[in-house]
């Protein structure tokens, strides 16, 4: 055999080695997590007088698939004191008629509509963020993006992680609950099948780095020990750099159990491809190392690619893959109670390792119809209408 075709050969076989050590320790990692989900019966009753009042940041930029009810699931939260701000920044955003709705059936909720012009740099979800931060009344503050439901112990549950000593944030996980199609079924396979368990890795390998912006909960005063949002204005791993933030200052990022839904719909390829950019995007810029390696989360398609090299036995290996790929599949669906077609995962896998290679190159993202260019340093310049 030449010496060529030979290194070619033991480097696609530590590849795929690699790749599928990967897959195994991930699995078991789902194996033995214990998430608490959004439906199930609530625990005992609260019994936390002591406990702070929160405020439950709400930014909103239109209509969600589900909007008023997950603004509900937030409104109808066992905890003995709450409030819910919704805040948008344009006077005739549809989301507005969904909060006035559920104020007027609803005079009990704590839910305030907040309409402001609020301007610190490139990311708009910061420029909400900030007008709510301003007229909110309480010392714990919870940050949640409009597309998330949960249930009623949702509160409790992020309140008892902040009494945990030296917690600085608590962040939730999340599953994907389908609106639409065949590429709300890729994003939300995306999401459940290799997002969430290499986050899960992560933490059990070495330290909790991951905050995410479907749930973030931390005191008041932990935020404006940095400066705030006015820190934030141009960052687009915002959710990231404040759980970056809390580490600086000796805190934990503490992953809870609870598990959020998230909407998932995704009209065409055009928006899917922009959304999954953009997440790989922002993943390069806060851990470019660590994502110029996640290659090897993608066992599916590296078998595919390199299983020719290794001959007959390559495409023994070819099928392997595939029998461990359903068995991950389906173990990842009975956890979450989240069903995703099969082949929805499949085919997630090699549009997943396409962006990878895509996201190493791409310096703009896509975000509410707005065009960003993004510095090294992960920041938004030069926000244009597209």
């Amino acid at each position: 055999m030449h010496p060529a075709a030979l290194i070619l050969q033991v480097a696609a076989g530590l590849l795929l080695s690699a790749s599928m050590g990967y897959w195994i320790v991930a699995w078991l990692s789902m194996r033995g997590w214990r998430p608490q989900l959004a439906d199930q019966p609530m625990g005992p009753a609260l019994d936390a007088a002591d406990w702070l009042p929160v405020t439950l940041l709400k930014p909103l930029h239109g209509t969600e698939p589900g909007l008023e009810e997950n603004l509900r699931s937030f409104c109808e939260q066992d905890y003995p004191q709450y409030e819910v701000l919704c805040g948008v920044q344009d006077a005739g955003d549809p989301a507005i008629s969904v909060v006035e709705t559920l104020q007027q059936n609803h005079p009990e909720y704590p839910l305030r509509l907040i309409v402001h012009d609020t301007h610190l740099g490139q990311n708009p979800k910061i420029d909400n963020l900030a007008g709510l931060l301003a007229q909110s009344r309480n010392p714990v503050l919870v940050l949640s993006d409009a597309d998330i439901r949960v249930g009623r112990d949702y509160l409790r549950s992020l309140a008892s992680g902040l009494e945990v000593p030296g917690a600085g944030v608590v962040t939730c996980l999340y599953r994907a609950r389908i609106h639409g199609g065949f590429w709300s079924q890729l994003l939300a396979a995306q999401i459940q099948e290799g997002f969430l368990p290499s986050v899960l890795l992560a933490a059990r390998l070495g330290p909790q780095i991951y905050c995410a912006g479907a749930t973030i909960a931390l005191h008041r005063s932990l935020l404006e020990s940095w400066g705030g949002f006015a820190a934030m204005g141009d960052i687009l791993a915002d959710d990231f750099f404040i759980g970056a933030k809390a580490r600086e200052l000796g805190l934990s990022v503490m992953l809870s159990g609870y598990v959020v839904d998230t909407a998932v719909q995704e009209p065409g390829f055009r928006d899917f491809y922009a959304h999954s950019l953009r997440w790989a995007r922002t993943t390069r810029a806060v851990r470019p190392g660590g994502y110029a390696l996640s290659f090897i989360t993608f066992p599916l398609p590296l078998a595919v690619l390199c299983g020719p090299l290794l001959g007959w036995q390559g495409w023994f290996l070819v099928g392997l893959v595939l029998v461990f790929r359903v068995m991950y599949h389906n173990a990842i669906v009975r956890k979450l109670k989240s069903p995703v077609p099969l082949a929805a995962a499949v085919l997630a896998d090699f549009f997943g390792i396409w962006i990878w290679g895509h996201a190493q190159l791409a310096g703009r993202v896509s975000w509410r119809g707005r065009s960003f260019s993004i510095d090294a340093q992960g920041r938004m310049r030069n926000g244009v209408k597209r």
